[in-house]
């Protein structure tokens, strides 16, 4: 809220490496209008600056920020999971989370905590989990549970592979939105574990499959995993925009075979 709605206007312009004229043309506005807006020798009527934001493609939070900081009362909602109001998205939730079995799936935030997740996921971490860690964030959070060496890291086989592309993963992410500190803090705290730092410098090749495989082993028992996330399409609630499935799925019959042993 230290910016005024010209000087965020034109960061998230530059954030996204949009032209003036680029940026005009995807709101439908002229170039010089938009150069008024962010020099502020026009003020953006509320209708502006919810276009302006779309065209930017801001989460809806950021979207607020923008309304305030051009005057406007905010118009999103943040509604806690278990609130009335997010009744029909928790049903929606749930009966994914049910129709993945007896495979994993897990519900996280835009910030991976993970806020639920099915019988099946809690079987599989508990079974390829090394130890339970003494940091409940650890599990509490999915990228710590992958990256950190008392996570998931001792029994993934392939983890160099799998803490390559979720690091990519959250970097995108940051540079998306770039002033979403949250973000930031989680990408510089994963960047500090052990054997992370040297990844984020290396030029280590990436694997040529279509998809990307977590190969769990734990003794005699293994499963290799590929996942699909999940979003919730058009949300007007930030909670509801900011909420992922991420589902796991057994990338072979061998794998299969054993999750569903695994649940009997």
């Amino acid at each position: 809220m230290a910016d005024g709605f010209g000087q965020l206007l034109k960061k998230w312009r530059s954030a996204r490496r949009l032209s003036q004229e680029a940026l005009a043309d995807d709101a439908e506005i002229s170039t010089r209008h938009l150069s008024f807006l962010e020099t502020g020798k026009a003020k953006p009527s509320r209708e502006m600056v919810l276009v302006l934001s779309s065209a930017l493609e801001l989460e809806l939070r950021e979207r607020n920020v923008m309304l305030g900081s051009a005057g406007f009362a905010p118009v999103y909602s943040s509604s806690a999971l278990e609130s009335l109001e997010m009744a029909p998205v928790r049903r929606a939730v749930d009966l994914l989370l049910d129709k993945q079995e007896p495979y994993g799936a897990v519900v996280v935030d835009r910030v991976w905590n993970i806020l639920k997740l099915n019988a099946g996921a809690q079987r599989m971490l508990m079974h390829f989990l090394p130890e339970p860690p003494d940091d409940p964030r650890i599990l509490g959070n999915l990228l710590r549970g992958i990256l950190h060496p008392k996570g998931l890291k001792p029994n993934i086989v392939n983890w160099v592979e799998v803490a390559l592309f979720t690091l990519e993963r959250l970097e995108h992410e940051c540079a998306m939105f770039p002033h979403d500190t949250d973000r930031a803090a989680l990408r510089d705290e994963l960047r500090a574990y052990p054997g992370v730092e040297k990844l984020v410098l290396s030029d280590l090749p990436r694997s040529s499959q279509p998809v990307a495989l977590v190969h769990l082993k734990r003794g005699d028992d293994e499963v290799r995993l590929f996942t699909m996330l999940t979003t919730i399409g058009t949300p007007l609630d930030i909670t509801a925009q900011e909420l992922s499935i991420e589902s796991y799925f057994p990338a072979d019959e061998a794998s299969a075979a054993f999750l569903t042993k695994l649940a009997q």
